[in-house]
């Protein structure tokens, strides 16, 4: 198989929501089916999972916009349970409750037409949601559910036939997603299963059944500052990343971002990185010089892209040069006080919120600069678009993107995060050198042009067939046992003292050279079709609190006939506070844990979950 075929079956990218004033995340979703249908030859399908009543209407805007082309389709949960029913369920003889006294409010759909029917019943937190046919009849009863909340996942789902029976039910959203995904997959067909959302994961994976290859991309960062490896992660993507195991491909935009996570949780084998496209466009056919006094932002304007600090140092190149203007394009909550900070800083007129424009990255092809300062971002799709029109960007050097797109000095600028003075001068310096654009600009196609849909597409063939290699492999684990014979510390002080602290092992108050001795053995309880405990990997490392530093450690690990790891290492005690990691990765799946803890001087064993 070449590189940029593709293995057949079915493509499911799933979503909560499309439409046409949809950010990034959605933008680089469709422009994979896109790429998906166009160049490899596959009839993709976006699958969304949230109620809305007029995606016949999403879809011809799409359309329109080039986002939807021929060969991708975009369907919806609700249409298709609307339009195709329950199948064969039998019923269970019960019949749907009348809630017609608790009715809060009908909404139609598109011409007037039925769609659903709120209700409000007392002591219940949230409303209860008849969806309807065309005739007015339920076909589905829910209670009104959030992906973003883990308390209101739960059911019952409800699914009614047409003389008002009901069906069967479902505890869960994700349950009732899984049925869909089953539905629309013929017997025997290889489906592959993309999730580009953090909220989608944990209702998906894991999926049983061989023929499904569950495939999450990352686009954005997981975690908090100061965005270290071992940073706080955010309850959504804790589930996320929690469920990696369950995953036939865990995709992220950047190298950086996946060493971040195998540190974090374990280099397993379902580990790739596929950074976002972008189809390079024709310039105009009567190309207008960039405007030397022009700088563009194309930016949701909500609390992550920090553009009040993008018109704060705009103020610097105002003053600088009075003639400078900068226009962003974008909607979102921030929009008012934006507004309130252009005032603030004296930038009427210098500064403009042109709101949502389809057409906006147009206006990249007279720009003499971009400006990006995100708090962070995954791989910008943003900054590639304003490269491939040749319009350099100034980006802050953050997790994670602008650092892999963007080659300092050459095709344009990278700052350091926060640094609004040195943001401001490095625009003036292209405002006031158009040669210094002309030639960035150049450079910056050229960059582009290697994010195209060949690159891309070769990328995305070898992650897919992978997944198709690697399912026979995949591993499950259940448990480990982990006992330890010797743990002690030893020194070459021939006076230091050691503390007996328990039967097995002795910790703390050894003075002058230490050293950590341990040897012990692993039972690994688990399973996998076709891969032998002979793929487990064990390594030890110290993990210093303060900074995060890894220092990996000598291990002795030898599997004995009775499939026990006997394990034997010797590790030089640091002088930080840190802790002592043990990690077993098999395949897809790992597990860890702290051998010790060092801290002012004392070892402790920690204390047992």
């Amino acid at each position: 198989m070449m590189p940029s075929e593709l293995p057949e079956g079915r493509y499911l990218s799933l979503a909560f929501r499309v439409a046409a004033d949809s950010g990034g995340q959605t933008r680089a979703l469709l422009m994979r089916n896109r790429i998906l249908a166009t160049e490899g030859g596959v009839r993709p399908d976006v699958l969304t999972l949230g109620p809305a009543p007029d995606y016949e209407r999403r879809r011809e805007l799409l359309r329109e916009q080039g986002q939807l082309v021929e060969g991708v389709g975009l369907r919806n949960i609700y249409e298709h349970f609307r339009e195709h029913g329950w199948g064969d369920e039998t019923p269970t003889g019960r019949t749907l409750e009348d809630l017609g006294a608790h009715r809060l409010r009908e909404e139609p759909g598109p011409g007037g037409m039925p769609w659903r029917v709120v209700h409000r019943l007392p002591g219940v937190e949230r409303p209860i949601i008849d969806y309807l046919r065309e005739d007015g009849s339920t076909y589905l009863r829910m209670p009104a559910f959030s992906l973003n909340y883990k308390a209101w996942w739960r059911g019952p789902i409800l699914m009614v036939g047409e003389d008002g029976a009901i069906l069967g039910e479902y505890e869960t959203p994700g349950n009732w997603f899984r049925r869909w995904i089953r539905d629309l997959v013929a017997e025997g067909e290889k489906a592959f299963i993309f999730m580009d959302s953090r909220f989608v994961v944990p209702h998906v994976a894991p999926m049983r059944g061989r023929r499904f290859h569950l495939i999450y991309l990352m686009h954005n960062l997981h975690v908090g500052p100061p965005r270290r490896w071992d940073s706080e992660v955010s309850p959504v993507y804790k589930r996320a990343l929690s469920r990696i195991d369950g995953l036939d491909a865990m995709v992220t935009l950047t190298e950086r971002q996946r060493d971040d996570i195998a540190e974090r949780r374990g280099r397993t084998t379902n580990m790739f990185v596929v950074p976002n496209p972008v189809t390079m466009p024709t310039p105009p056919a009567t190309a207008a010089p960039r405007d030397p006094h022009k700088v563009t932002i194309v930016a949701r304007l909500e609390p992550q892209k920090r553009l009040g600090e993008a018109i704060r140092a705009f103020r610097t190149v105002v003053d600088a040069l009075p003639d400078a203007r900068l226009d962003i394009f974008g909607d979102g909550s921030k929009g008012p006080e934006l507004e309130a900070e252009i005032e603030r800083c004296g930038l009427t007129g210098s500064v403009v919120l042109r709101g949502f424009d389809p057409e906006a990255r147009e206006a990249l092809w007279t720009s003499s600069a971009f400006l990006m300062t995100s708090a962070f971002e995954g791989y910008p799709l943003s900054t590639l678009e304003s490269m491939s029109r040749g319009c350099p960007v100034v980006s802050y050097d953050i997790k994670y993107g602008p650092r892999e797109q963007i080659t300092d000095g050459v095709d344009g600028f990278l700052v350091p995060a926060d640094d609004t003075a040195m943001l401001a001068q490095r625009v003036i310096e292209l405002l006031r050198s158009p040669e210094l654009v002309q030639r960035m600009s150049a450079a910056a196609r050229d960059r582009a042009a290697r994010n195209g849909p060949a690159e891309f597409l070769a990328a995305w063939a070898g992650v897919v067939q992978a997944t198709v290699e690697h399912k026979p492999l995949r591993t499950k684990l259940a448990g480990v046992e982990l006992e330890f014979d010797r743990l002690r510390l030893v020194s070459a002080n021939p006076l230091a003292r050691l503390v007996q602290r328990g039967p097995d092992f002795a910790l703390g108050g050894v003075t002058g050279r230490r050293a950590l001795e341990l040897a012990g053995r692993m039972k690994v309880d688990g399973r996998s079709r076709k891969a032998g405990l002979d793929a487990v990997l064990l390594e030890l490392a110290w993990i210093d609190a303060e900074s995060g530093a890894v220092t990996a450690l000598p291990l002795e690990a030898k599997l004995g006939e009775d499939e026990f790891f006997r394990l034997r290492a010797s590790a030089r005690l640091p002088a930080a506070t840190a802790r002592l990691r043990l990690r077993l990765t098999w395949r897809n799946s790992a597990w860890e844990t702290d051998v010790v803890q060092l801290e002012d001087g004392e070892v402790t064993r920690p204390a047992e979950e």
